[in-house]
């Protein structure tokens, strides 16, 4: 009805009878530059929060492995196929690494860090903008702000713009494709709906692979049943299979080429694994790779989102015992579809990595942003619930800073309870108590924008205005992952970074052979080339001859080394990195040389080798 509205409206201007009134051009033209600018503010925020967390260093091979693809498309103009130092093939398709190659491409200079991240940071800003303007319009212009700081103050999220992974671009462009299909799917006519979603899904294609399409589909069939339509009657629609021509189209643009390009590197079975091993268990043929048990998915997703992630209690009370009010059902739907796609087909996975939880993260930041701004009746059971849930972020978090602030400016130890902590988590909160403990800028700030969301969100819960109690609670979780994202993670990554040791390597080795037990990426990236692999015939009867050789292996990479050959290792220096299984350099002697002629006069870290 409001669509034949709105063309029976146009209709005359556009057949030359009676213009649309000055009035009406001025306020659609006010409207449409506001939300130009809500968008952009949107954009531009959330790039300074998400910034800072660039300056981590790479996390281990994923990225380092990701950069080195970069590298070979700006200095060899492989394209179509990247290699990294190693000479192995890309696994996904290129979209991530071809966007990431521009700028260095364009100054002709080496790549950075940064700018191997710079698609993710982009992408990132990008979906908090999206995410932003389509909220406003189904909440209104507080709903869409609300569900950006819930998105950006989402940990789960923040980190991911930091990345120099592909999962941020893949999930802007599955969220642009959902959102230009929920015209069709509501029975809207055009073709810039199916256009739009055709070519955000190609591109989604090109950067993720068909996952994507699968993602849209399932959010598709959660979607149509809920807003009580047929599928068989929604199947017979022509705007489907059109979009998934577009899609299929713009993918082939690549994986043809590049299926004939890779026979020779069986890239094909490559192919196979990234798409379809993953998914599959072991007994099925499946790789076996990163399997974990079937709730793994929900778990990391509500972790990623505390202290959010409480509000899904109200959002499930309100779908199973009532209470969502009937004008914003829809917004409800479509988000939850969404989510709901992402969080069962990951789940249903052999592999589950944490990455794949992005793409529900933003649905969820919308349909908690609409718990706060009329997507819940008042005095129903899930409105009561979101309150008091709302009560005790608002009184808990800023109550718990202060109480810590109090027993570390005291001096008391809380080692104890770090002792059940794994390696990562327990570096985590040492750096977070000694920051505390200081009170360092960054966590002072912490502190105080906690303490400032709690009023708010209390002043909000007694004058009952559930927006102010909202943006509350969304100032302490922005809070949280901006200190996180911005400052934790950085400083922690610091502790495991590889880069240091690899420089000292180089300094110590000095033109002398140098290899590893197994090619390592992350060693290889700081080396800025690939360091050989030690060749079987050293790894089984050792080195010949006066010249030094080297060799970089991990504690559990040894076994690969005959025994005398191992024995007859001499360890040069440690890594120093924190974590298990860290490198360490190693001098490599003749194992029928005695320790006195192999090592004589070798300085070591820790002195002469005697």
């Amino acid at each position: 009805m409001e669509q034949g509205r709105a063309e029976r409206t146009a209709a005359p201007a556009a057949l030359g009878g009676a213009a649309v009134p000055a009035g009406t051009q001025n306020g659609a033209a006010g409207a449409a530059g506001r939300r130009i600018a809500r968008a952009l503010a949107a954009f531009a925020i959330a790039l300074a929060l998400m910034t800072p967390g660039m300056r981590a260093p790479f996390d281990k091979d994923a990225e380092t492995q990701s950069a080195q693809w970069i590298v070979d498309i700006v200095k060899h103009g492989n394209w179509l196929l990247p290699l990294d130092y190693y000479g192995y093939v890309e696994r996904k398709p290129p979209m991530f690494y071809w966007l990431g190659s521009i700028w260095p491409w364009l100054r002709g200079g080496p790549i950075t860090q940064t700018e191997a991240r710079l698609p993710s940071l982009a992408a990132g800003a990008s979906v908090a903008a999206m995410a932003t303007d389509w909220a406003a319009a189904d909440f209104g212009a507080v709903g869409g702000w609300l569900a950006f700081l819930f998105l950006v103050g989402s940990y789960g999220f923040a980190v991911r713009a930091n990345v120099a992974l592909t999962d941020m671009v893949m999930t802007l462009l599955l969220l642009g494709a959902w959102r230009a299909m929920r015209g069709p799917l509501n029975g809207a006519s055009g073709r810039a709906g199916p256009l739009a979603a055709g070519v955000f899904l190609g591109l989604g294609v090109l950067t993720k692979g068909p996952v994507v399409i699968v993602l849209a589909g399932l959010a598709a069939l959660i979607y149509i049943p809920l807003e009580r339509d047929n599928p068989l009657r929604f199947a017979r629609r022509g705007w489907p299979y059109g979009m998934l021509a577009i899609a299929l189209a713009i993918g082939a643009a690549w994986y043809v080429p590049a299926f004939i390009a890779g026979r020779s590197r069986d890239w094909g079975g490559v192919f196979f694994d990234e798409n379809f091993g993953h998914f599959m268990p072991a007994a099925m043929g499946g790789t076996g790779e990163a399997a974990r048990p079937v709730y793994y998915i929900v778990a990391r997703l509500l972790g990623a989102m505390m202290p959010l992630s409480l509000l899904a209690a109200p959002l499930l009370i309100a779908a199973f015992v009532g209470g969502f009010d009937e004008s914003k059902r829809g917004a409800i739907r479509c988000y939850a579809a969404l989510a709901l796609a992402v969080v069962i087909l990951f789940s249903l996975g052999s592999a589950k990595r944490d990455d794949y939880i992005l793409p529900a993260i933003p649905p969820f930041a919308m349909l908690y942003a609409g718990l706060f701004v009329g997507a819940l009746r008042d005095n129903t059971a899930a409105a009561r619930v979101r309150d008091a849930i709302a009560w005790a972020i608002a009184v808990a978090m800023p109550v718990a800073m202060i109480a810590l602030v109090a027993v570390m400016r005291a001096g008391i130890h809380l080692a104890p309870l770090q002792a059940h902590l794994e390696s990562s988590d327990a570096s985590y909160a040492n750096i977070f108590l000694s920051g505390v403990r200081t009170l360092q800028i960054p966590f002072a700030i912490f502190i105080a924008a906690t303490a400032a969301g709690g009023l708010i969100a209390i002043s909000g819960l007694r004058r009952r205005t559930t927006a102010i109690a909202g943006a509350g609670i969304g100032l302490i979780s922005l809070a949280g992952s901006v200190l996180f994202a911005g400052v934790l993670r950085p400083i922690e990554a610091g502790t495991v970074c590889l880069g240091p040791f690899v420089r000292r390597v180089e300094a110590r080795v000095d033109g002398d052979r140098l290899y590893v037990a197994v090619n390592d990426e992350e060693v290889a990236w700081y080396y800025r080339g690939a360091i050989p692999h030690l060749p079987r015939e050293l790894a089984r009867i050792g080195p010949a001859g006066s010249r030094p050789t080297y060799l970089i292996a991990r504690p559990t990479e040894l076994v690969l080394l005959a025994p005398p050959v191992r024995r007859a290792l001499v360890v040069v220096m440690h890594s120093g990195a924190l974590g298990g299984n860290q490198p360490t350099l190693y001098l490599m002697r003749a194992p029928a040389a005695t320790p006195v002629e192999a090592g004589a006069g070798l300085k070591t870290d820790t002195g002469s080798v005697k």
